[in-house]
């Protein structure tokens, strides 16, 4: 018990984020229950289990948890290897470019422009929802919006010409010179 908390400590010393430290918790606590030791067997018997009882997303975030603690026992050479994911090689559900241009001139004829400005935004920079709520017409000015990401990486969105014209037109009209670009009430 003594040596999950220290896993744990361990853990939070690598800066993991907390759904991660109890996901990877989750997993050691798991594997301890079924087995008393750590050995070649028990760790390929516990991956059978996990991929005939959970997805294999699941199964490989499992995974990571029991070689993370692995690793903090100095048995990285037990660790074991994540399964690898089909993925899809096309999308569902997409809408076609005519379908996208439809879209996007309606809600500009019937009067939606805000609406119509966050489609175009969304398809033509590649921005995520949570991404596009923190333009700001500053950013409209210079031509792109800089990101700091998860891993603290920094991700340039840049804004095509095209857009920023019609949108400093739309801005001139509606009299805003800073601020954020999408409001709510």
């Amino acid at each position: 018990m003594e040596q999950h908390r220290q896993f744990e400590a361990y853990l939070q010393s690598e800066n993991l984020s907390a759904n991660t430290i109890t996901a990877y918790m989750w997993a050691v606590r798991d594997y301890f229950s079924r087995y008393d030791e750590v050995n070649t067997e028990n760790l390929s018997s516990y991956k059978c289990y996990l991929m005939e009882h959970f997805k294999p997303k699941t199964v490989n975030l499992r995974l990571q948890g029991m070689n993370r603690c692995l690793c903090f026992l100095n048995l990285s050479h037990l660790q074991m290897r994540s399964i690898k994911i089909q993925q899809k090689p096309f999308l569902e559900n997409v809408i076609s470019n005519a379908d996208y241009l439809f879209l996007k001139n309606q809600l500009k004829a019937d009067g939606y422009t805000e609406w119509y400005f966050i489609v175009w935004y969304l398809t033509a920079t590649g921005a995520r929802i949570s991404e596009l709520i923190q333009f700001k017409v500053e950013h409209i000015f210079i031509g792109y919006f800089d990101l700091y990401t998860k891993g603290g990486k920094l991700r340039r969105i840049y804004i095509p010409t095209q857009l920023r014209q019609e949108t400093l037109i739309w801005l001139n009209k509606s009299q805003r010179t800073s601020g954020y670009l999408f409001l709510n009430r």
